[in-house]
């Protein structure tokens, strides 16, 4: 019903030159393939409300292999819509009414991290003889402070979903794995070169394969498109930081490991620019 009042009714409306001014929080009603007339408000620390987003230009990605629609600017287009079906539509409604949001690269990235960040928040307030029900203060936290943790299914789509929430001027934070192991790729190797092209004619490039190549380029361009206290890799991938030590994807067998003594959090896991992403530095 939602759909239909707005095909039905507003743009039958705007059709015809009558200005249409509505407000909503249904993904439903807004048209993400034309972002011009979109208006993005929020609350603000005063209380007051305050516009985050009005931007009548076009969302324009500069990605050197990104397409861009000739006639609107736009980067979200049918010519990229494997990459809206699979990333865009399932975390519109998430990114937009969202302050802030935490771009993870699978499923069980948000596990470990839900777990991960209601450890930290019970941390911060153990001593906290206000909040009455740490349990339930934990659990909602990031619900809260409207806090999303999306994810992405790989760094393709990351940087996709990167790009919209900098458009929509959403805070934004991204972990991904790295995919070496630190005796073979450093990321300080990678994020030095200050362009993709200089990357790829060095060493580092030219002397890897086909599928390292492209995962090089991916990192690079994941670094070069946050900024560095948005960003964080896990070395080398994710099951690695936590001790899991099982060569599977199986939730149930990394939940309990989660749940269980050999389990540390550390830097590597959750580094300080997240903690203070999250603002968990305020609890203390």
């Amino acid at each position: 019903h939602q759909e239909y009042f707005y095909k039905t009714v507003l743009c039958g409306l705007a059709e015809k030159n009558h200005q249409v001014i509505y407000t909503t929080h249904s993904d439903k009603m807004l048209d993400i393939f034309d972002t011009k007339g979109l208006i993005r408000i929020e609350t603000g620390e005063n209380n007051q409300t305050i516009k985050k987003y009005n931007d009548i230009g076009n969302f324009s990605f500069k990605g050197d292999e990104e397409e861009v629609n000739e006639e609107t600017g736009e980067v979200i287009t049918y010519s990229r819509y494997n990459e809206f079906i699979k990333t865009i539509e399932p975390n519109l409604n998430k990114i937009l009414f969202s302050k802030k949001v935490v771009l993870v690269e699978g499923p069980n990235d948000v596990l470990v991290y839900k777990n991960v960040i209601e450890k930290k928040v019970l941390e911060a307030i153990k001593s906290n003889r206000e909040v009455f029900n740490k349990k339930r203060y934990v659990q909602t936290y990031l619900n809260f402070h409207n806090i999303s943790i999306l994810c992405h299914h790989g760094k393709g789509t990351a940087l996709y979903l990167l790009e919209v929430c900098k458009h929509f001027k959403i805070d934004y934070f991204v972990i991904n794995d790295w995919d070496f192991e630190e005796t073979e790729l450093l990321l300080e190797q990678v994020s030095n070169f200050s362009t993709l092209a200089e990357l790829h004619k060095s060493n580092i490039y030219t002397s890897s394969n086909k599928t390292k190549k492209g995962m090089i380029t991916t990192n690079w361009n994941l670094i070069n498109a946050a900024k560095h206290d948005k960003i964080h890799f896990n070395t080398k991938k994710l099951e690695t930081v936590i001790g899991y030590d099982f060569d599977d994807k199986n939730s149930i067998k990394i939940w309990n490991h989660l749940n269980s003594d050999k389990f540390v959090i550390n830097e590597n896991l959750f580094p300080k620019k997240l903690n203070l992403f999250l603002e968990l530095d305020k609890l203390q």
